[in-house]
């Protein structure tokens, strides 16, 4: 059974078609709890948003699309995402993947490609169309609370209850760190990986900020 069947009322509904209980079932299986719980909160989030701004699903964003956006932006983070790119990149490809291969246009599936590939990118994102805007910010109230006080609380308390926060935030930086050192070209300069990468391991072999300001301009 679904983890997204007999929802408090609360919470609302969901787009309920083929890809998106695909998208449910694929995030589950190959993802730990905390992650899950993570992406499915962030839809959920991200709608609400969307709702205090005046947007409405189906009218102003596609709400399929931001579904399988949300629930599918971390699988970058497993095993079956992994790719040589940062984890955010590989996510983007195999989320647009599974976006075509089931039955999304190709509008709609670049529309979850940026989304998942920008969501760490905070003043680039919110930019965005409203799939990749709503994106950032339904996983951003999740991670770090940036703009949660727009979530309905009501919203907020009953995903919290229903997908609990479990350890998110350390167990998101130790895989984005166990990532990099098995494979260092997932690794990139002044980025969020970078900055998770350095809070992990400080001694680390990358060049930071200091060392790149200072290094010739020129090839010697």
């Amino acid at each position: 059974m679904s983890i997204l069947e007999n929802l408090p009322e609360e919470i609302g509904g969901w787009p309920r078609t083929a890809a998106t209980e695909a998208a449910v079932a694929f995030t589950a299986e190959h993802s730990p709890r905390w992650l899950l719980n993570h992406c499915v909160r962030s839809y959920f989030y991200a709608r609400s948003i969307g709702t205090a701004r005046g947007l409405a699903a189906g009218e102003d964003y596609d709400d399929e699309a931001l579904f399988l956006a949300t629930v599918l932006h971390d699988i970058g983070l497993t095993a079956e995402g992994q790719g040589p790119n940062r984890f955010e990149v590989d996510g983007a490809y195999r989320a647009a993947r599974f976006a075509r291969e089931h039955g999304l246009s190709d509008a709609a599936a670049d529309q979850v490609w940026d989304a998942v590939a920008l969501h760490t990118s905070p003043g680039i994102a919110s930019h965005m169309h409203p799939v990749g805007a709503l994106a950032h910010f339904g996983i951003g109230a999740d991670v770090f609370a940036f703009g949660v006080e727009e979530v309905d609380r009501a919203v907020l308390d009953a995903a919290h209850a229903a997908f609990p926060y479990l350890d998110l935030r350390n167990s998101i930086n130790a895989q984005v760190a166990r990532q990099i050192d098995e494979q260092p070209s997932k690794w990139a300069p002044l980025s969020f990986v970078d900055i998770v990468y350095r809070r992990h391991w400080p001694d680390n072999p990358f060049p930071g900020l200091e060392e790149l300001v200072a290094a010739p301009v020129l090839p010697s």
